[in-house]
């Protein structure tokens, strides 16, 4: 059974077991103390609790601080076209949650240091607070905490676990919440020093695709023991194909996996299922490698004077160092290589 913590025996805890005064290390906040504000990211610092300014569009919080000393609490925040993502030093607290979205919010340590304890009880990491519409919650931070989330407008079809108007706790594998952890630090990094980047139409849709992909993985519950013996392979079968063939006659274009099964008539999660059965990787990966051999593709032919970039985008990839390192990792080259290799020939 999961302990449960009295306000009282939380206060004295506040006071001795992080930092001794409840405060986060810097070695914990390299991401925050590294954005600086820009049109597109938004920095809140409050000096003290009484100029302490809560996360207005994630609902009504209300919270009451277990102690006064080394308060630094602040938050960024950067919209894009429909999610929002937040990144949040808090402080040793009680905080009354009235969470509230058209969507859902997902809720994350950014670091494995966390210490809170959600309706009585403690998480541990990995884990993801799930809220879908509006939930309450009670929460008490013994410890500041560095905290992400991320306030999705609509997830129609995701297949996401839980149900409309409650919160839930879910328990994920470290990988699949390391990987929400990185591109949430990639994209708060690119508000901060390539606003330009950001504000274009497509690098704003591939971030939120990659967004919603990390956040899929996080919330894949298991399968349930005999699950796969009633799997009807057939349908995945007609589904994958069904699949491919779009993507075929739409090679030009990036599209979305909320799109795709919109356009197939399925949820989010059976695509990814089907593609798992039939591909043996996850929707996010045979997406990534179809869009790398089509870029390997345009590259032999010559590319043009688009220029790398250009086609890079073009194709989904945003994070041009994560672009060449999976593309070298693939190929065994860079994709500068093969470019000076095909206009050799």
């Amino acid at each position: 059974m999961l302990p449960v913590f009295t306000t009282d025996t939380l206060a004295v805890q506040a006071k001795v077991r992080f930092d001794r005064h409840g405060t986060i290390p810097r070695w914990r906040n390299p991401v925050l103390d590294q954005l600086l504000s820009s049109r597109l990211l938004t920095i809140h610092r409050s000096p003290d609790f009484d100029h302490f300014r809560s996360i207005e569009s994630l609902g009504d919080h209300r919270s009451i601080p277990l102690h006064w000393r080394n308060f630094a609490a602040c938050f960024a925040a950067v919209t894009l076209k429909s999610c929002s993502i937040y990144l949040q030093r808090s402080f040793p607290r009680i905080l009354q949650a009235q969470y509230s979205s058209t969507g859902a919010i997902v809720a994350f340590a950014m670091d494995d240091a966390v210490s809170v304890i959600i309706d009585g009880v403690e998480i541990r990491s990995p884990s993801v607070l799930l809220v879908k519409g509006e939930a309450a919650c009670e929460i008490v931070e013994p410890q500041a905490n560095l905290n992400g989330f991320i306030k999705f407008d609509a997830i129609e079809d995701r297949g996401w676990p839980g149900e409309a108007g409650a919160a839930r706790l879910i328990a994920t594998q470290p990988a699949a919440l390391a990987a929400l952890r990185s591109v949430t630090r990639d994209i708060l990094l690119l508000a901060s020093n390539s606003a330009d980047l950001l504000a274009q139409p497509q690098v704003i849709g591939q971030l939120e695709e990659s967004l919603l992909q990390a956040t899929d993985h996080v919330l894949q519950t298991p399968s349930q023991p005999g699950d796969a013996g009633r799997v009807d392979l057939d349908n995945y079968l007609r589904l994958v194909r069904k699949l491919d063939e779009f993507l075929h006659h739409n090679a030009a274009q990036v599209v979305h996996s909320a799109d795709l099964a919109r356009e197939l008539g399925v949820s989010v999660r059976t695509l990814n299922n089907a593609v798992v059965a039939i591909r043996g990787l996850s929707m996010h990966r045979y997406m990534r490698l179809r869009r790398l051999w089509n870029v390997r593709q345009l590259l032999v032919q010559g590319a043009a004077a688009e220029g790398l970039k250009a086609i890079a985008l073009a194709n989904g990839f945003w994070h041009m160092g994560e672009f060449r390192t999976l593309y070298r990792d693939l190929f065994g080259e860079t994709p500068q290589q093969t470019l000076d290799g095909a206009r050799q020939h």
